[in-house]
């Protein structure tokens, strides 16, 4: 897919979201130029190239907007991917950097780890096939375009919202989770705010890592070895404001618990 800017205004866009990210300062959405997805994804790459020089390499990704729920919400029409960097990825607790963060909203996910490189043409059972471990996951996304008015250009640019990834403590054998029957209850400073199930993410998160292997061959990437995927969210967006916990918990996974600290003066 060929993008339809050039590589002058990629690198500009870029250069803005990494400051809007570093800063914890949005973008006003009428500053942005018009991004198609294939633009998004340029910018995507040029921003993840700066990061990693602070925040390590990339371990996986995240697939976004893989429910009807989300796409709704967000006003976007398909899939997308993001790419996990190895310092967004944290242990269950209290954000130790939530200041930073603009307006973070969770996500209920199922993540899983690829034993094997998964290319396509790839079924949902070669994608099982590839799958040694799966993890249950609370996403933090973030938008750093003001007040969450995106496209999707702006959102894959943004890298599909991504800000990081908490993962509680199991680690369960594929073979012993029906994923698309693996269902999440969500709540927030002990209030029940959303249900979900794996089969409202593309039916199944199996079939959501399948389409991410034929999304990254489209750009001349693989899913390789150890790389971690999160599939997607299972509910709706849970807002998490300074002094919150939310704890997301799973049929079969266990629980995973995140809370955000109130901003100091």
């Amino acid at each position: 897919m060929t993008e339809s800017i050039d590589d002058e205004t990629v690198d500009g866009l870029a250069e803005r979201l990494y400051d809007a990210y570093r800063r914890g300062d949005p973008l006003d959405a009428a500053t942005l130029p018009d991004l198609d997805v294939a633009d998004g994804y340029a910018v995507q790459r040029a921003v993840a190239d700066r990061r990693e020089v602070d925040e390590g390499p990339s371990v996986g990704y995240k697939v976004g907007f893989t429910s009807a729920a989300i796409r709704e919400e967000l006003g976007v029409d398909e899939p997308a991917y993001g790419r996990v960097l190895a310092d967004t990825v944290r242990e269950e607790g209290r954000l130790d950097d939530g200041d930073d963060l603009i307006d973070p909203k969770i996500e209920p996910e199922i993540a899983v780890r690829l034993a094997t490189p998964l290319d396509p043409p790839a079924t949902p059972v070669d994608a099982l096939a590839a799958i040694d471990a799966v993890v249950p996951v609370i996403e933090v996304v973030d938008s750093r375009v003001a007040d969450w008015e995106l496209t999707a250009g702006s959102a894959v640019a943004d890298n599909a919202l991504a800000a990081r990834v908490v993962h509680g403590d199991r680690i369960a054998d594929p073979a012993a989770v029906d994923l698309p029957l693996e269902g999440v209850v969500v709540r927030r400073n002990g209030e029940r705010v959303a249900t979900g199930v794996g089969a409202d993410v593309l039916g199944s998160p199996a079939r959501v890592v399948a389409w991410l292997a034929e999304a990254l061959a489209d750009r001349g990437e693989r899913l390789a070895a150890g790389d971690l995927v999160s599939t997607g969210s299972l509910t709706e967006l849970v807002s998490l404001d300074p002094g919150d916990t939310v704890e997301a918990r799973f049929a079969t996974l266990g629980s995973v618990t995140v809370s955000r600290g109130y901003c100091s003066d």
